[in-house]
């Protein structure tokens, strides 16, 4: 009797995204919404009134810290609360980009025949798109509509006040898992370590 073939098996399709756990610490390509951004305005600088507080507020960001270096500082942080860790062994800021909708990202681009198609399809450098995010992938439950990274638009929040924020207003509401969360790192990084020249190669046409 001749073998049966095997059958076909069916592949699941990884997630995008995860919910956030409560407790957990906080996660490289973790979405925040409702974050507060307070630092001294650079206009009062030179002003002999003294400082002027300035308020941001961030609808949605993105975490962009490296998780290892995250989950260090957490435990160090909040591993044991009757032996504080030393300074230099904790992260002093935490490294975010804003985050837009897209129909304010598309606002903000530059237009162009096919910018926006670039845009769309990942392949512009500057951007990064991200599918909508169902409820059941949102620490809420509602969801999140399609979103755009602009990683010229960084910002940091020192790392004990991100904790205070996310404990009194701002919300946790989702991560990137594997392989979303490592191409977004390393399009942020290509981003980063791309380099000017005064002018392109000269190559005959012919």
């Amino acid at each position: 009797m001749a073998e049966r073939p095997p059958e076909p098996t069916s592949r699941t399709e990884p997630a995008v995204y995860a919910p956030i756990g409560e407790g957990e610490p906080l996660r490289q390509a973790e979405i925040i919404s409702d974050l507060v951004q307070v630092r001294q305005s650079f206009a009062s600088l030179p002003s002999q009134a003294g400082p002027e507080i300035e308020i941001i507020r961030h609808p949605y960001a993105l975490v962009l810290t490296q998780d290892c270096d995250l989950e260090q500082d957490f435990a160090l942080r909040f591993g044991n609360p009757e032996q504080p860790p030393p300074p230099e062994k904790l992260l002093p800021n935490i490294l975010l980009c804003e985050v837009a909708t897209l129909g304010e990202l598309r606002d903000r681009t530059p237009k162009g025949s096919d910018i926006w198609r670039r845009v769309v399809d990942n392949r512009d450098e500057r951007y990064h798109l991200l599918e909508r995010v169902e409820p059941p992938a949102d620490a809420l439950g509602q969801g999140l509509p399609a979103l755009g990274i602009d990683f010229k638009r960084c910002f940091t929040v020192p790392t004990d006040e991100l904790y205070f924020r996310v404990r009194s207003g701002a919300k946790r509401r989702c991560r990137l898992n594997s392989p979303y969360l490592e191409h977004l790192s390393s399009r942020f990084s290509s981003f980063l370590s791309r380099v000017a020249l005064p002018r392109p190669h000269a190559i005959p046409s012919k």
